[in-house]
């Protein structure tokens, strides 16, 4: 089993390798998703990679309290199986989505040119709605994670033990791929929710961005669907790889 030491190790190199190196993909599908559209936003300052400190700043803690928890669950009742598996993860990605949702808003909001750098972004949304502007679309974030984490994971770990016994970090890449792909589809409506929640600026609720994705299709629902299954297939292996990979080297 994983201590909680190794749990925290293996998340914070995970989080921050997949953030900053798949940062460009996460850029274009928020913008796919936003109201404004990718076409209107365009992709020419793409390489400025602007919003990258709120996620560099957010995705270490995020990810290193997620495997903290999931791991520590785990322990509790070795060989639980898939129910384990997805009570673990949902429990991960609700402590993890305390850290997680402030540098998300952040980043959303420099990424969709609502302002120019994540200080300013900072800035902006705390003067605008207070503290609480920094946890808008918590809700949202948390039922999206939670069905991602809760296909994810089983999955995941179902493959590992079945093809990777002896631990091999590319394999657990892989697998994460694939793991990551299918629960990314699966749950791509309720990340564009999500994601129209944190770029309102008049402090939009679900039930209202989804009258409005309704207004505009069918298909407004599954903005950024490409974008997200490749972020998430890439992301998964170089997530759940790098994670894996850290885990070996420190046992």
């Amino acid at each position: 089993m994983v201590s909680d030491r190794h749990a925290l190790l293996g998340g914070s190199a995970a989080g921050f390798v997949v953030d900053i190196a798949l940062f460009p993909i996460d850029t274009i599908k928020t913008r796919m998703q936003s109201k404004q559209g990718l076409r209107s936003l365009g992709l020419s300052d793409l390489h400025k990679l602007k919003g990258v400190g709120a996620a560099a700043v957010g995705s270490m803690p995020g990810s290193a309290l997620f495997f903290l928890t999931y791991e520590h669950v785990k322990r509790m009742n070795p060989g639980g199986g898939i129910t384990q598996h997805m009570i673990a993860s949902s429990l991960g990605e609700i402590v993890a989505c305390f850290v997680r949702v402030p540098t998300e808003v952040v980043k959303q909001r420099v990424q969709a040119k609502l302002a120019s750098s994540s200080w300013a972004g900072l800035r902006d949304t705390i003067a605008h709605s207070g503290l609480r502007g920094l946890y808008v679309g918590y809700g949202t974030t948390v039922m999206r994670e939670i069905p991602f984490a809760a296909i994810q994971y089983p999955i995941w770990e179902k493959l590992r033990a079945a093809y990777n016994p002896e631990g091999s970090g590319w394999k657990s890449g892989v697998f994460g791929s694939i793991a990551g792909a299918i629960a990314g589809g699966v749950t791509t409506p309720i990340d564009v929710v999500k994601t129209r929640i944190m770029l309102s600026t008049t402090n939009e609720g679900a039930v209202t961005v989804i009258k409005q994705l309704h207004s505009e299709g069918l298909s407004a629902f599954f903005k950024g669907f490409s974008a997200r299954i490749g972020w998430l297939s890439i992301g998964g292996f170089v997530y759940l790889g790098t994670y894996q990979t850290v885990i070996e080297l420190f046992t």
